[in-house]
């Protein structure tokens, strides 16, 4: 089984340089751009089902890549991005101020970090990797998925197929519309394929 994790499109708060999280933000004309540029490559593939996160960026990013193939696209709320609580909407020159402390202990250790009035990066560590493993229970090894999430859900995705410990999320890096490709059997179970930053390059190492 072949998955194409894919990070949302820009939306009008990345460009901004704020922290999105749990706010329900929509892209902006880079965003669809983006998407568009994706669903374009991902033309050429045959792709079974297409998931997304409940938030409408992932959601309008999985609509645009599902639309050439006319799969419509599955909602799995677990998928969303790390709820940043008090965060939510702040600039980072913002969070760096006004939560000094507490970035220098997520620089350290995230992991032992709860954000105020938000999540620990481990809450969504399971919940998206709960999530991940009922997506590929409910197709074929031969099936190609596409999932439309978000930073930390995909992040601590490829630090559990990796063992990457999750405190080394920073390993991995991804810009809007970047993609992972991991493939799973049940015979083998998971694998990262490579980290795709380029739409060009989809498939050609597959």
């Amino acid at each position: 089984m072949q998955i194409f994790l894919l990070r949302h499109g820009e939306t009008r708060w990345n460009r901004e340089g704020r922290c999105q999280g749990s706010s329900d933000i929509e892209l902006n004309e880079a965003g669809h751009r983006q998407a568009g540029e994706v669903a374009r490559q991902l033309s050429r593939c045959r792709i079974d089902a297409v998931y997304s996160s409940d938030l409408q960026r992932a959601r309008q990013t999985a609509e645009i890549v599902g639309g050439p193939h006319g799969v419509p696209v599955s909602i799995e709320p677990d998928l969303r991005e790390l709820d940043h609580g008090e965060m939510e909407g702040l600039t980072f020159v913002e969070v760096r101020e006004r939560f000094a402390g507490l970035i220098e202990e997520w620089r350290s250790q995230p992991v032992a970090v709860v954000l105020p009035g938000g999540e620990r990066l481990g809450d969504v560590d399971r919940r998206a990797w709960s999530a991940l493993n009922r997506i590929v229970e409910s197709h074929d090894d031969g099936d190609t998925i596409v999932v439309v999430s978000h930073s930390f859900p995909i992040l601590s995705v490829l630090c559990r197929i990796s063992r990457t410990p999750l405190n080394r999320y920073r390993t991995f890096h991804l810009k809007p519309c970047d993609f992972s490709h991991v493939s799973f059997t049940r015979s083998k179970g998971w694998e990262i394929r490579e980290v795709v930053t380029d739409p060009s390059q989809i498939g050609e190492s597959a």
